[in-house]
């Protein structure tokens, strides 16, 4: 069973309040250098761990922080959830994770931020979601900081720019000769407004306009973004006639360009002699097919450097200054798959 304060101060024969001063580092100068010591042996002995709870009831504040990241098929969720929490943990933060397999977040489903109370929440976010969407009322007052998606809420945001670092892989591919294109996503963003358009599609669909090409889109059923579904997705796609075929597949992220990739192999195409393709987010996956993928290359770690920043910042009670909407840059990482 755990140790508790009133343990190590009947050891130590001095008050709790005495124990909880020390190890609290307050009024030092009032307790005499041979008790504190004797108190700091004492509980490192008995293997004292404070209770975080009985210390949130009393400060108001429980030294955790809560992580809500989707999408955990992708190993680019993986490694923003690793890198924030690494953040926190050295910030001295201890983190809880409401990580959702799904890409769109299902942490209601899996509640545990629901009874687990925390002092700020970092979230990726679609731009329709907000942390009141999952915890209700619970999220009143809470500090939150969102990742992912420019968003239009008075709201803390890190997100990355994605419509820039689109527009330029775009004008590499144009001025490499295609002109055939097609947009591999999970989502159909036709019709829809540019406000809630991911960067990419935006980007997409406004290079296609500016350069008169008419913009070719392969949906994947279901909103699946893992390699089966990519996979399925190439077969498909390379079961087209040859002359209904693209001629360069923009794909939404490298797990889906990946499956996309041993699609198009399986089915007897070579890339990118006989259809070329892109993908996002730079993973290492990518870049150990036999041919490395063209990609826009993301920073896991800056985007999760930048969001802890902003919450640490509010959680010590700076939350005076106007939203902070960071844009995280990307850039074009060209490999041999156009």
């Amino acid at each position: 069973m755990a140790v508790s304060l009133k343990q190590v101060a009947e050891r130590a024969g001095v008050s709790g309040a005495t124990v909880s001063r020390v190890l609290n580092g307050k009024e030092l100068d009032r307790i005499p250098l041979d008790t504190r010591e004797r108190i700091m042996r004492i509980a490192q002995e008995l293997d004292y761990r404070p209770n975080r709870f009985a210390r949130s009831l009393r400060d108001g504040r429980t030294g955790t922080v809560g992580l809500m990241v989707s999408g955990l098929s992708n190993p680019f969720f993986v490694d923003v959830l690793e890198a924030a929490e690494l953040h926190l943990i050295e910030a001295g933060y201890q983190v809880v994770q409401d990580a959702a397999p799904s890409v769109r977040g299902t942490y209601h489903h899996h509640g545990k931020l629901q009874d687990w109370p925390v002092d700020g929440v970092i979230m990726w976010a679609y731009p329709d979601q907000t942390l009141a969407t999952f915890l209700g009322s619970r999220a009143h007052g809470v500090p939150v900081v969102y990742m992912g998606y420019e968003r239009k809420d008075e709201a803390d945001i890190v997100y990355f720019d994605f419509y820039e670092a689109t527009r330029e892989l775009l004008q590499v591919v144009i001025n490499r000769g295609y002109r055939k294109l097609c947009f591999v996503c999970p989502f159909d963003y036709r019709g829809k407004l540019e406000i809630e358009m991911d960067g990419r599609a935006a980007a997409y669909l406004d290079f296609c306009r500016e350069m008169g090409i008419e913009p070719g889109y392969f949906v994947i059923p279901d909103q699946q973004e893992t390699r089966t579904a990519g996979r399925e997705a190439g077969l498909a796609i390379a079961a087209m006639p040859a002359s209904e075929r693209p001629e360069l597949l923009i794909c939404h992220n490298d797990v889906l360009a990946c499956g996309i990739y041993h699609g198009l192999r399986r089915a007897g195409l070579r890339i990118p002699e006989d259809i070329a393709m892109t993908g996002f987010d730079g993973t290492e996956e990518g870049q150990c097919l036999d041919r490395p993928l063209t990609t826009v290359l993301t920073s896991a770690q800056d985007l999760s450097r930048r969001s802890c920043e902003i919450l640490l910042r509010r959680m010590s009670g700076d939350r005076t200054d106007q939203p902070a909407k960071v844009k995280v840059s990307a850039r074009m990482l060209v490999g041999e798959t156009t």
